[in-house]
This record gives C-alpha cells, structure tokens and sequence, in this order.
C-alpha cells in the first residue's frame, strides 16, 4: 500500500514532524491551533485536498482565536488583497501586532503600513520604520521598498535618497513589482542614482511586465518625451499609453486622446481622439475637461 504523501512540516520545541492530509485533520479536530491552521490553508488553497475557501476561511479564524499568528498574518494578508470581507481594520491591526511579536515578517510590514498611514494607530514614521527594518532583515522586498520610500521622504529616518535608492533596487531585484516601478522613478527623476531614461524605461518595463499600469504610464511619458540615452518613440509610447489606458489610468486616456488627433505612433483620428478625451474627461481628468472645453 502506498505511503501517504506528508505534506505538511510542523515546527514543535523538541524539533520538527511532517503529517499527511488526515494527520492534519485529526489535529484540528482536537482544536490544535497548528491543525486548524494548516487544514485551513489547505482548504484555502486546495493543498491535498478539494479546494473550498469558506471552510478555509473558517478554520483560519478558529485557529486565529486560539492565538496562532500565521492563521492571523494570512487573514490579515488576503483582507488587503481585498480576497477576505471577515474583518475590519481594526482587527486587521490587532491581528498584525500579534503575528509582529511572534516575528512574523509580513506581520511587521502590515503593522508598519498602519503605522505609515496612520490606520487604527496613531500615525508614527519611525515605529514604521524601525516594523520595516526587522522585516527588512528576514528577507522581506515589500518591507525594503516600504523603508526606502521613508528614506526618500525624510519620515521617520534622516533623509537620504541614495540610501532609498538602494533599497527600492534590492527589493525590485527580488521580484517587488511596487519596487521596480519605484526604482524606475527613481532613475527617471534622477533621485539618489544618476539620471538614466534607458535604466527607468528598463524598470519600467519590469513592473509592467507584472502588470503595473503606472509603470506603462510612466513608459508612455518616457517615450513620448525622449532624451539622448532614450530616442522617442511615438508607436511605443502609444501602445504603452494604449495598455495603460486600459487598465483605467486617466492620465493614459487623455494621452491617446492627443495621440489620435495629432496622429503621435498612431493614424490621425480626430473622432477617435474626441471619444478618448470624452471618456478621460468623464472619468474624472481635470486635463481632459479643459481641454475638451478648448476644442469647443
């Protein structure tokens, strides 16, 4: 008879045990915290077992309530995601404190991200920075960009855009997709790194790679302006615009607006341009508003 697949790894005081599907069950069964934990991602995410978050969900809360800070990280980290409704704010920051005292890493970037913006807490740049710095140590990329971005600003930490710089690129080159749009703006504005429209446009690219719209926004922009390093390109600026667009940037849809009735990477259209500018406008752009009462 087959042996069964041990799936799951748990970490106890006199070392480490690896349980299957129904050793797992069993555990929760008996109200182990660690069980319900670990047959709530399992449920959650179909982990040896038929898919079904409500149940995950469920067993994610059962274990919360029993103090297990991963089950408590985990909902914090897919209500933000905006893939869990069973909590508040509020919550979201208890449960944050609770996983960042245990050491959780992605606990002490939420908790610094409340602290940052001031969420349920009192707001406190440096207690951000120093909830970054920890994550930052256990490999962390969002929390390096996080703290960079704090070094750029001067909140909470001496200014020092150089250092920011540095931050943003160890997290882009990580695979932070918030940080290579960031390390791109860095390059574009010249911000703590030697100006380059090529390495912005290449950074750029990456975060839009990963489906960033302000990156193929800035893309357009860069594009579209050109320099000595970065020659202008009016078709790839309209396509990155075009992609932007479409992903709901106002900024883009005013941009295609002006490609198609100046005929910019794409063939003249004077109606087709009128139709963006309209739909830029009526989403909400201050810049297509006047322009369209220009026109008229």
């Amino acid at each position: 008879m087959p042996e069964k697949n041990k799936d799951f790894v748990f970490e106890t005081d006199s070392g480490s045990f690896e349980a299957d599907i129904n050793e797992v069950k069993k555990m929760a069964a008996d109200g182990d915290p660690d069980g319900l934990y670990a047959l709530g991602m399992a449920y959650l995410f179909g982990m040896g077992i038929e898919r079904d978050a409500s149940k995950g969900f469920e067993l994610l809360e059962s274990a919360s309530e029993k103090g297990q800070p991963d089950a408590m990280t985990l909902l914090v980290r897919m209500f933000m995601s905006n893939d869990y409704k069973g909590m508040d704010r509020k919550k979201a920051v208890e449960y944050s404190k609770k996983g960042a005292d245990a050491g959780i890493s992605d606990a002490q970037l939420f908790l610094g991200i409340a602290y940052m913006d001031g969420v349920e807490v009192e707001q406190d740049f440096a207690k951000a920075a120093t909830l970054f710095r920890k994550a930052a140590k256990q490999g962390n990329a969002e929390a390096r960009n996080s703290l960079g971005f704090l070094y750029q600003e001067g909140l909470g930490v001496e200014k020092d855009l150089t250092k920011g710089f540095k931050l943003h690129k160890n997290a882009a080159a990580a695979g932070s997709i918030n940080a290579q749009y960031q390390t791109g703006a860095c390059y574009e504005g010249g911000f703590g790194v030697k100006q380059d429209l090529k390495k912005a446009a290449e950074w750029y690219e990456k975060a839009a790679g990963n489906g960033d719209v302000f990156a193929m926004e800035r893309l357009g922009i860069v594009y579209y302006m050109g320099s000595h390093e970065l020659p202008a390109d009016p078709e790839l600026s309209f396509k990155w615009f075009l992609d932007a667009a479409l992903g709901g940037m106002l900024g883009a849809m005013y941009h295609i607006g002006i490609c198609y009735l100046e005929g910019l990477g794409v063939e003249k259209d004077e109606e087709e341009g009128m139709k963006w500018l309209k739909l830029a406008a009526s989403s909400g752009s201050e810049e297509a508003k006047d322009l369209l009462s220009r026109l008229k």
